[in-house]
């Protein structure tokens, strides 16, 4: 296993992946549009290498990785508002298709493997737990680019690729409020929750998923994977599991139908996602919510 890691995107997923590397002695190079004082705030990280570049400049990113010439390359980029992804859909098709070619190409130029970050929003939700070879059919825009950059990643036909999808990624982070983080932050605050109840799917816990790439490094794991979680809940179920976990008040946590929320783009039902592949070959057990939850509390909140 090399020691040199390219990690292309600083969003919630990213900034934990160089925490992972950065602590397990990697030489790790990140590759982002912009370091949104990531640099200024958390300067206890050592041993950076910055690359500032816009990955949808094909000659740039493909020019930033050839000179990195890294050992091991993770993808974690891409415009995840769905909302924002249905009205500004070049933006969205540059970042998560079209970079993700150029990604591509440079990978297999230098032969080195890519680990690139999909998502459950490939499916339509409506048969929901979903393997790796179950059609996919995205019902909105982002769900379609994303959809696109594994094609586009197939096509390639680069032996040493792994496509990773993933399902809601939840964490405490410093970088991004997800569902989890707006769920507790609200409820603290004494505020109502509206969580819808006819939308379910896996959510994967950011820890177990950093476990996860370095083990698809170290064992050289190629092909498609799905990386949920160990539990299929919907949206209302989780934020009733955070209030439970944290001892806050479930009362204020109202269940409500997808269709109050006024979303501009369609979202799937069901994109549960079935892991069982993922926790074969990389020997991995994917915990329930619950079990998640407690670990956050403990860390995080230096609850007992």
């Amino acid at each position: 296993m090399g020691e040199k890691i390219a990690i292309i995107g600083l969003g919630m997923i990213g900034y934990e992946l160089v925490k992972k590397y950065n602590d397990l002695g990697f030489k790790v190079h990140i590759i982002t549009r912009s370091d949104k004082g990531f640099f200024d705030k958390y300067n206890y990280i050592n041993n950076i290498n910055k690359h500032f570049v816009d990955i949808t400049n094909e000659n740039k990113i493909k020019e930033t990785i050839i000179t990195i010439n890294p050992d091991f390359v993770v993808n974690t980029a891409a415009i995840t508002n769905v909302d924002l992804c249905e009205t500004e859909r070049e933006v969205a098709y540059k970042t998560n298709a079209l970079a993700v070619k150029y990604v591509g190409e440079a990978c297999k130029k230098l032969n080195i493997p890519l680990c690139h970050i999909s998502t459950d929003y490939v499916f339509d939700g409506e048969k929901g737990d979903y393997i790796e070879n179950d059609r996919i059919n995205p019902i909105n825009y982002y769900g379609w680019t994303k959809a696109e950059g594994e094609k586009i990643l197939n096509e390639l036909n680069h032996d040493l690729t792994s496509i990773v999808r993933i399902s809601v990624p939840y964490c405490i982070s410093p970088i991004k409020v997800n569902f989890l983080m707006w769920v507790l932050n609200t409820l603290k605050e004494g505020n109502k929750v509206n969580a819808v109840i006819d939308q379910w799917n896996t959510p994967t816990y950011v820890p177990e998923l950093m476990e996860g790439i370095v083990k698809i490094h170290e064992k050289e794991v190629n092909g498609l994977l799905h990386f949920g979680g160990g539990e299929k809940v919907s949206r209302y179920e989780f934020a009733l599991k955070v209030a439970e976990i944290f001892d806050l008040n479930k009362d204020l946590i109202k269940p409500i139908p997808s269709s109050e929320l006024g979303w501009k783009a369609n979202r799937p039902a069901d994109t549960s996602l079935i892991s069982k592949k993922s926790e074969k070959l990389l020997n991995i057990k994917l915990k329930k919510v619950d079990e998640c939850l407690k670990e956050i509390k403990r860390e995080y909140y230096n609850f007992p």
